[in-house]
């Protein structure tokens, strides 16, 4: 109980504190790693949920909010259908882009299930009661089992004025 209340205060102080501030020392550093470490292991059930059960829930039309906190170039790129973008140093002044049902389900989405687990258990101290991350990311945990994705679609005049 206790390691979960210090991850916890961790977790917020790094989302709506340190992870604002866009800069990061090497003590913040030995922080993001060991709590990177914590959050990419943990089991379902315990706010992390798995890409394989998140694509049997979107196929059964048990849809859950998607929130990606990625940066809006990596979402840009690609990205789960119906997922909304709000990078994660922006979701504190988002926060009326979330459900209202605060009991509402809620999968939040990043690279590498880092930002991700933070902003969960941040979540829950705002009191979302339903929330969880996409175990191992979405790099690991969607994109690479070969789940359905969107794309963006560059056309032949990009390519050929870029060059």
């Amino acid at each position: 109980m206790l390691r979960n209340v210090g991850i916890g205060v961790l977790s917020v102080a790094l989302v709506f504190g340190v992870a604002g501030r866009g800069s990061t020392t090497m003590e913040n550093a030995a922080a993001w790693e060991a709590a990177a470490a914590y959050l990419v292991e943990l089991p379902e059930g315990s706010n992390a949920i798995k890409g394989v059960r998140l694509k049997a829930k979107l196929e059964a039309g048990e849809a859950p909010f998607l929130l990606d906190v990625r940066e809006s170039e990596e979402f840009s790129a690609s990205h789960i259908q119906g997922a909304v973008n709000v990078p994660v140093r922006e979701v504190p002044q988002a926060l009326d882009k979330l459900p209202r049902d605060r009991n509402a389900p809620i999968v939040v989405i990043c690279g590498d299930a880092v930002r991700s687990g933070y902003l969960t258990i941040a979540l829950s101290f705002k009191g979302y009661t339903d929330v969880k991350a996409l175990s191992a990311g979405y790099v690991a945990g969607w994109e690479q089992p070969g789940y359905p994705v969107v794309r963006a679609e560059y056309t032949r005049s990009y390519f050929k004025h870029s060059r």
